[in-house]
């Protein structure tokens, strides 16, 4: 029997090892780099009773939308920080205290600009974090397809809006009638409820981004080499 250097046998094992490493890529969906903050306390201006939709933020179009099958596994939020008196007058005018859960919407044929619900992570009260920017892992992870959009539902209401911005920035909330209603419940709480996002409010971000870990796939074989044989 021939010997094979223990070296030689151990490098050809990495190298084997190397090849077949397969990399690993997570997403920050909704993610921007140009610093726009949120506007409380000053000019305190608040998300209220509707789920919102990021669908502009500089050049990107749906800045939320999932590249990838996989699982949404945790969500980020830029909070403004608030007065006490602030904190009092939004909780007795929007039904309590502030509150937020991700949605992910599916795009509907019609009417045009409608999204279903197809999954929601639980309530998050959000108070607590007043003031900074805060990540929630999920500990119940989201399942998505490619295609679908990440959502931010207030049930109340809650400091996640940067305004002031340029124009290409916006977003829609899910109010089929009143765009200035504020009042009145319009939230996507429900997973499989439909609803049409009449309502855009520009020069404005929902401060909020989702994190995406894609479903991973595995690598193709290489192609089997033909051989021909000579007659």
């Amino acid at each position: 029997m021939k010997r094979i250097p223990l070296g030689v046998a151990l490098a050809a094992c990495l190298l084997g090892a190397t090849a077949s490493t397969a990399s690993a890529k997570m997403y920050e969906l909704g993610a921007s780099s140009d610093g726009a903050s949120v506007s409380c306390p000053n000019s305190c201006f608040v998300v209220t009773r509707t789920t919102a939709l990021q669908v502009e933020t500089g050049t990107v179009r749906y800045p939320t939308t999932v590249p990838k099958d996989g699982r949404i596994v945790a969500f980020t939020l830029q909070l403004g920080s608030l007065s006490d008196r602030q904190i009092h007058f939004f909780n007795s005018t929007y039904g309590g205290t502030s509150r937020v859960q991700i949605a992910v919407l599916r795009s509907q044929p019609r009417p045009k600009r409608s999204f279903q619900v197809v999954a929601t992570t639980p309530v998050f009260r959000i108070q607590p974090f007043f003031g900074t920017t805060v990540q929630f892992p999920l500990e119940t992870t989201l399942p998505v397809r490619k295609g679908d959009v990440i959502a931010l539902t207030v049930p109340t209401w809650a400091p996640v809006l940067a305004v002031n911005l340029p124009t290409q920035n916006g977003w829609r909330a899910s109010r089929a009638t009143s765009c200035t209603d504020l009042l009145t419940q319009t939230a996507q709480i429900a997973v499989g409820n439909t609803t049409q996002y009449k309502c855009l409010y520009q020069t404005a971000r929902v401060t909020y981004t989702a994190t995406l870990i894609p479903t991973p796939v595995p690598p193709k074989p290489p192609a089997k080499r033909r051989t021909t044989t000579r007659k």
